[in-house]
Parts: structure tokens; sequence; C-alpha cells
């Protein structure tokens, strides 16, 4: 799909599925698909046992929150994957990740670059973290929002991609339900590693 003018290349990065910050953290992996870069493997700490972000969302619920139908792609127990590629043309993308940082949300947010007239920054508040960022970027072409949600220094990354015609409100509400998941399904799994940075 041709780069939109008004979506920088920064999210972009993010929406291709790499890894937020790949240059300093490790996460879950990817898969062989040329269009999805490989992954890290798992920092040693949660080598045992190795999770998809997958097993914290409902499909059924994931559907309903962003009205599509999905093809969903979990990987492999050694290479998870967690996908949602539409069946039809035109409606959102998701792709859930997660990564350990010792560093702050603010410090990923900085390093992605400078926001621009067409992004929005906000720390919505996620039952059951201890952070959270979302990072909204629209044109009229496409509407692209980055979601991150930290327990300890566990930081999972909702990605979504949605072309034009696009519910902004709709896709927004939808990706902060899925970080509520995660979070959710992170502290009760005890995957919240560590403490968090102030």
């Amino acid at each position: 799909m041709p780069a939109s003018s008004g979506i920088r290349p920064r999210l972009l990065v993010a929406l291709a599925l790499v890894p937020v910050l790949a240059a300093t953290l490790t996460g879950c992996g990817g898969g062989d698909d040329p269009e999805l870069p490989p992954r890290t493997p798992i920092p040693s700490e949660l080598a045992e046992p190795l999770w998809n972000p997958c097993d914290a969302l409902d499909p059924a619920e994931v559907s309903t929150l962003f009205t599509a139908t999905f093809d969903q792609q979990t990987g492999t127990s050694a290479e998870p994957r967690c996908t949602f590629t539409p069946t039809e043309e035109g409606e959102t993308v998701l792709d859930i990740n997660y990564q350990l940082y010792g560093g702050t949300l603010q410090d990923i947010v900085d390093q992605l670059g400078d926001p621009g007239e067409t992004s929005e920054l906000t720390a919505p508040r996620i039952p059951g973290s201890s952070g959270a960022r979302l990072i909204i970027d629209t044109d009229e072409d496409a509407l692209a929002v980055t979601g991150l949600v930290r327990n300890g220094r566990l930081v999972q990354v909702v990605n979504a991609l949605d072309l034009a015609p696009y519910d902004r409100d709709a896709t927004v509400a939808g990706v902060r339900r899925l970080l509520t998941e995660l979070a959710s399904h992170a502290e009760e799994s005890g995957l919240n590693t560590g403490t968090p940075p102030g």
C-alpha cells in the first residue's frame, strides 16, 4: 500500500509491524512473511514460558470493536505473532506485540520523532497498567493509531491502520479497549516484569 503523504514515516514504521525501538528493545517473534521484519528473541527472564499477546484477546470482541471480520495470525509457540488482517479490503489492520524496556513511555515517544501537525499524543488512564500513551495520526486517506501500555518493564504495543473512510473515534476506542485487555492479562498472568521507571 502506498504511503499517504500525511502519515509520517515514524508511524508507518510502527504500523509496518517493526518493533518499537528495535535497536534497544526485545520482544516477541515474527515470521517468514517478507513484509514482516524479523524480531529479536524474548529476553532470558521470559524465555519460559513464551507467551503471545493474542492470548489476552477474544477474536469475537476484536471483530465487534472494529466492525470487521478478521483472519487472526498467531504464529507458533516458538515465534508468536498477533496480527488481525481484515477479510475485506479497507478495514482496520491490527498488530499487537510487546517489548521489555527500562526507560519511560515518553522516551519511546520521543524516539519516534516529531509528532507533527497531524498527530495527537494522549496519556489515557488504562486500568491495571502503570502508564499508557496513544499516538493518533490522521489525514484524508488514512488513520494510524499506536497505543503503548506499560506493566512494570513490559510495554505492549497495539498498531492500528484504517483507510478512509474511517471512524476515528471508534478506532481509537477500540485500541484503548485492547490496551485495557492486554494490561489486565499482564497483571493476572504475572507478566509485569519488574518495576517501571519513575
